[in-house]
């Protein structure tokens, strides 16, 4: 009994002198005054987001034309807004009398460079909209995605490598280039 007793005072022993070792942590500083006329440091900003109408293309409810539907984005950087722009195609804001072309469509990457967009794929994607259905989809993203004056083309891969079609219909090889 006196043995246990006295390993349990060696022990808080050595948690007293543990602690007394550690130095305490500095007092807050009071924020520095400032003289008349200097500019504060800036705290951390946040980016600054743009907000913007874009024109997203869904299918009518028969799957017989496009239709034009107006949403509001915002976005700090142009890459961000061509990635809404995506996103946004499987999400009409009226889905009684919209549909979705471009629904649970999952990529890997999204990037801009010298006037194309490129689209890295997953090829987990299941589509099944037949020849006619990729054919609009296809017209779906280039029409929403060729409003911005910048975007030349748009390329499509899948896992990173290059694709000879989404859906097995139409031809993506080539970058699809506004219409003259």
């Amino acid at each position: 009994m006196k043995r246990r007793h006295m390993i349990w005072m060696a022990a808080l022993a050595v948690l007293l002198v543990a602690g007394c070792g550690q130095k305490a942590a500095p007092a807050p500083q009071p924020p520095a005054q400032q003289t008349p006329g200097s500019n504060p440091a800036p705290e951390t900003t946040e980016p600054k987001l743009t907000k913007q109408t874009i024109s997203l293309y869904y299918s009518d409810n028969n799957l017989m034309e496009l239709q034009k539907e107006e949403q509001e984005i915002s976005f700090a950087e142009n890459i961000e807004k061509y990635k809404k722009a995506i996103e946004l195609l499987g999400k009409p804001k009226n889905p009684d009398e919209h549909v979705g072309l471009w629904t649970d469509f999952h990529y890997h990457s999204v990037t801009f460079d010298n006037g194309t967009v490129t689209i890295d794929a997953d090829s987990k994607n299941q589509y099944n909209m037949g020849s006619s259905g990729e054919g609009m989809a296809l017209d779906a993203i280039k029409q929403t995605l060729f409003q911005f004056p910048e975007v030349k083309q748009i390329t499509f891969l899948e896992d990173g490598k290059k694709v000879e079609s989404l859906m097995g219909h139409v031809d993506v090889s080539e970058p699809l280039t506004r219409d003259k």
